[in-house]
């Protein structure tokens, strides 16, 4: 459980990491695998993300912020999965056309943020 906990942290801050320091690149590459995938196929990474994080909720100093993280990320899958209303598609669009790059940097910076959390809450 630890284990996967520390790939969580480390993960998250590798990849927020890469949109703070290559902001356009970053963009454009989860643009690009946006429009090669469907969303129902993209679906399952925030899924198995919410999984790994619901599993390794017990090796952590608040296994309740591991578990509603997870909770979200399995929502988010099954709203990609479902698509209803077209609603994932309009949130991408939102995120790829109206942030602009500071917007996505202060996301990389939170995410930093909750990699750091992560790390110094494992038990």
């Amino acid at each position: 459980m630890k284990v996967i906990a520390y790939l969580l942290g480390v993960g998250s801050i590798a990849g927020f990491s890469c949109l703070i320091l290559y902001t356009t690149a970053t963009v454009d590459m989860f643009k690009a695998l946006l429009q090669k995938y469907p969303p129902k196929y993209i679906a399952a990474v925030p899924a198995v993300l919410g999984l790994l994080f619901l599993i390794s909720g017990s090796a952590v100093a608040y296994p309740w912020v591991f578990r509603l993280i997870g909770l979200l990320a399995i929502g988010k899958g099954v709203l990609a999965y479902t698509d209803p209303q077209k609603i994932f598609s309009r949130m991408t669009q939102w995120y790829f056309e109206k942030v602009s790059e500071q917007g996505q940097r202060l996301f990389g910076i939170i995410g930093i943020i909750l990699g750091t959390a992560i790390l110094s809450w494992v038990q």
